[in-house]
């Protein structure tokens, strides 16, 4: 068994040229999320035995696109740009299922290698950092997102007292974006154009036309509505 990096430890050059990589129809991973998995097909036990005697403690979750149901036993489309984290914590059960915790360090593209014999798919993933190219207007859009994110957030607790956004104003505005699209924005088609802007003005942008589109909905239905 390998050691468990920290867990914001960014994935190292070598991690990232030969990543494992695990496809689902709804699920949009974005940085700094924590996603709970179960693994039950074979072919993704063996990518997490792999990864537990081998490494790397790591690995990519991409959105299946097209109509990945025609081909889900093979190799179904993806996008190449997904969400790749660590492995916080895992559990093997008894029938050799597998229950983990990832936690997401950041947007990648990738290129898939070719199997060589194994069941999963793999990946050379390139690290996409944001990219702040209007930071005036990045300033400006903060405020209306944080304030519509609050009203939607309002509403929401009116069904789930205990929810919580997790958001500052200190909280930088791409971590901001991503936090408001990963607890509220449930649409997965949304949510992988929000991955897929790099661009954190693009980025705000498209969070806050999500969040009036929700708000108006919330408004119109009369309740908070139910979260992903």
């Amino acid at each position: 068994m390998i050691e468990l990096p920290e867990e914001t430890e960014p994935l190292t050059d070598q991690e990232l040229a030969d990543l494992p990589v695990f496809p689902l129809p709804r699920v949009v991973f974005f940085p700094g999320s924590t996603l709970p998995l179960h693994l039950f097909e074979e072919r993704y036990r063996e990518m997490m035995e792999d990864c537990v005697s081998k490494g790397p403690m790591a690995m990519a979750v991409t959105l299946l696109r097209g109509d990945w149901e025609d081909d889900y036993e093979g190799s179904p489309e993806i996008h190449e740009i997904a969400g790749a984290g660590r492995i916080l914590d895992w559990q093997r059960r008894d029938d050799g299922r597998f229950d983990l915790l990832l936690h997401g360090l950041s947007r990648v593209k990738l290129e898939e290698l070719p199997t060589e014999g194994l069941s999963y798919r793999r990946a050379k993933a390139v690290r996409l950092d944001d990219r702040v190219t209007h930071p005036d207007a990045i300033q400006k859009l903060t405020t209306p997102v944080i304030a519509t994110a609050s009203s939607v957030v309002a509403l929401v607790r009116e069904r789930y007292p205990d929810f919580h956004l997790g958001i500052e104003a200190s909280t930088p505005p791409g971590v901001l974006a991503d936090r408001i699209a990963d607890r509220l924005v449930s649409e997965p088609a949304v949510r992988q154009q929000l991955l897929e802007a790099v661009d954190v003005k693009v980025r705000l942008a498209r969070v806050h036309d999500a969040l009036v589109d929700m708000l108006a909905e919330l408004r119109s239905s009369g309740h908070g509505g139910a979260l992903h």
